[in-house]
């Protein structure tokens, strides 16, 4: 049985490292068609259906943007300081961009309902693009703003105001499937993708792209309406004094694209005169970061059910690394806060656990002398635990206590950009990708072992039970191996730190030595 065990394990762990290598190739074969289809994007040999000539590109520190000279659709934004790969020459994560093989588009476009003139360039500088319709109607200027993840839009009216005053609208166009240069993994594609609105009455209201049926439309003053995807987001942010509807609309008449933006209303003719200015942010989901550019911003990034936790947590790891420079070293210093905050609750579980411990003989010799009178056995035990000052769920509650505070680190964790391709020591390159030789799922495995060699096996427990939590270690490493480096280091420190408790406790009340069930 032991033989047949160690065979399949062997062969999951060898089928993981041929996906792992598989999946690495894949995206270097990805990366290298991506690279030497930017000149022709350029260049205007492959482009979307409608676009007739090559893109402009404007750029800053932060962002490189190609832009359409004939529709001003912004097609492809670039993150520069996100790679796609682990490697300073790849390129930069696209949040707009387009494929034409599997038909995916993502783009920006804005202007005034009912006006669909092309364009011709005026003037490039290389942050921005001045445009003007080939009727000499309507101005557009799309510039990047200095070191910032911030694209400004400005749409005017040239020429004289027809009747009617024109309506200006920005929107985000999007075909459902995976965002572009997201990795393939279970925790990539475990985070929450599609539309959030920031509302009066919701400060953050979202749903998927698949789930907008009959579309989604606020009428409001300011507030902004975002596309998120796991560490990178695209959000169209309007000003706090301008009215607007904020819309999420459903494909129709035969298109397959979604559509997600905002649309002024009663604006001023001497503001479309003087030109109607947008702001887009593109770039990662930090969330010191977001906070100080809009309103209730940083709940795009998913802190899960305990997010009131899981915020200052993030708040106190990223103080942390300022002061070492390390994430890896920053989540073992965190996790070790942690554990010195909640011992109080913790000495109580391991105190109730040490003497459940060393009265493990006489529990034994009841059972064994009670085994035939249920009720008995039961009044002998509780008589003891009385006797002994034992609490026979002691050992649950205060690890129920931790459980919120627990959470809240795993979902700090999951969603935190900060982490993504950031190395820790030795062979962890990447914080926020699977340890690659799977040490750290092992290492935790035998803690969760020595830890279970402490735990006084519960009275009366169900032998197929028992064999159950023996291979209870590897069943939770072999889960270990898909995860997150940055979340396996995590749980590794935490069981670390609690072993060295538990053992402090149980050499305090003489268990240490003990032979007994769940002895070493």
């Amino acid at each position: 049985m032991n033989l047949r065990y160690i065979y399949i394990g062997s062969v999951v762990v060898l089928s993981y490292v041929l996906f792992l290598s598989w999946n690495a190739e894949k995206e270097i074969k990805q990366e290298f068609v991506e690279a030497s289809l930017i000149e022709q994007n350029k260049s205007g040999e492959l482009l979307p259906a409608g676009e007739t000539v090559g893109f402009v590109q404007i750029q800053n520190e932060k962002l490189d943007v190609l832009v359409s000279p004939s529709s001003g659709k912004i097609w492809q934004a670039r993150l520069k300081e996100h790679t796609y790969l682990n490697n300073k020459e790849s390129q930069g994560v696209r949040l707009f961009g387009y494929d034409l093989l599997s038909g995916f588009k993502f783009y920006l476009n804005s202007g005034f309902v009912s006006e669909g003139e092309g364009f011709e360039v005026v003037g490039v500088t290389p942050s921005s693009v001045s445009l003007v319709s080939l009727d000499g109607q309507i101005s557009k200027t799309i510039s990047l703003k200095e070191g910032d993840y911030e694209l400004i839009i400005k749409d005017g009216w040239v020429g004289e105001l027809p009747a009617d005053v024109p309506t200006p609208y920005i929107a985000m166009y999007r075909t459902d499937g995976r965002a572009l240069d997201a990795r393939d993994n279970f925790f990539e594609n475990s985070s929450y993708t599609g539309v959030a609105f920031n509302t009066p009455d919701e400060p953050y209201a979202n749903t998927r792209l698949r789930s907008i049926d009959e579309g989604v439309e606020y009428f409001q003053r300011g507030g902004w309406v975002a596309f998120i995807q796991k560490y990178f987001m695209a959000a169209i942010i309007t000003p706090s004094d301008r009215i607007q509807t904020l819309i999420a609309l459903p494909p129709s008449n035969g298109s397959d694209t979604y559509v997600m933006g905002a649309i002024s209303r009663e604006t001023k003719a001497s503001e479309i005169v003087s030109g109607v200015e947008h702001r887009v942010f593109l770039g990662p989901k930090v969330r010191s970061d977001l906070i100080t550019r809009a309103p209730d911003l940083e709940l795009t990034i998913d802190m899960g059910w305990f997010w009131f936790l899981a915020q200052p947590l993030m708040m106190l790891l990223s103080m942390i690394n300022v002061l070492v420079g390390n994430w890896g070293v920053s989540i073992i210093l965190l996790t070790f806060l942690i554990k010195l905050l909640l011992w109080p609750v913790s000495a109580k579980g391991f105190s109730s656990m040490a003497k459940m411990r060393t009265a493990g003989p006489k529990l034994k010799e009841i059972q064994e002398r009670y085994k035939d009178d249920r009720a008995k056995l039961g009044t002998e035990m509780m008589a003891l635990y009385k006797k002994e000052g034992i609490n026979p769920a002691g050992g649950c509650f205060p690890l129920l206590l931790q459980m919120p505070v627990f959470i809240a680190f795993f979902f700090c964790l999951r969603e935190s950009v900060e982490l993504r391709h950031e190395s820790f020591f030795f062979w962890i390159q990447d914080l926020s990708a699977p340890d690659p030789f799977f040490i750290l799922p092992v290492i935790f495995a035998g803690l969760m072992y020595l830890t279970q060699q402490l735990n006084p096996q519960p009275p009366g427990m169900d032998p197929t039970q028992a064999q159950i939590m023996k291979f209870m270690p590897v069943m939770i490493a072999a889960i270990f191996i898909i995860m997150p480096a940055g979340l396996v280091l995590y749980s590794v420190a935490n069981s670390a730190i609690s072993l060295i408790q538990q053992r402090a406790m149980y050499k305090k009340y003489g268990a240490s030595d003990f032979s007994g069930p769940g002895a070493t």
